[in-house]
């Protein structure tokens, strides 16, 4: 009986090591692909263009109320109390309205540029895969989060960047 487990034991311990011999694993810099990927460009030139209409309105509007501000000052002394309250009420509500344009076109920019990383993290991940096949790879691993890379593990960072540029 002893004998058996000790065969059995050996057998499986071969096995194990032939499986983790066929085992390849390689590891890419996620961080540095996204800030290098060649589609951030063409995202860029997209969200500015999207959003540069807004923007010029903002800067318009603030434009505006400075303007309004230096008449205010500028014409205080020659107003009734109740054109002061009037002209400061307005000057408030514009300034409330630039506030909150500011703030909505602050989160629909966050949102888009959301978004636009989402879709470029699917295209990371399929330039990855593609790499991993072709390199015959089991398990790649990015190499921010592990906690210990031995220098003979293959980094594909390059090669993902290279895949992201076809």
């Amino acid at each position: 009986m002893n004998k058996f487990i000790f065969v059995l034991a050996t057998v499986l311990s071969v096995f194990s090591f032939s499986a983790m011999a066929e085992t390849r694993i390689a590891t890419v810099n996620t961080g540095y692909i996204l800030a290098k990927a060649p589609q951030n460009d063409a995202i860029k030139q997209r969200l500015k263009s999207q959003f540069s209409g807004r923007e010029n309105e903002i800067k318009r509007l603030a434009e505006n109320i400075n303007k309004d501000r230096e008449s205010l000052v500028k014409n205080a002394a020659t107003m009734s109390e109740t054109q002061m309250t009037n002209s400061r009420r307005e000057l408030e509500k514009k300034i409330s309205d630039l506030q909150l344009k500011e703030r909505n076109a602050k989160d629909d920019f966050q949102r888009a540029t959301r978004e636009e990383q989402q879709k470029l993290g699917g295209e990371i991940k399929k330039a990855i895969d593609a790499v991993a096949v072709k390199g015959g790879f089991n398990l790649i691993v990015d190499r921010q989060a592990a906690v210990f890379t031995d220098v003979s593990v293959p980094d594909l960072t390059e090669q993902v960047l290279a895949e992201l540029k076809k």
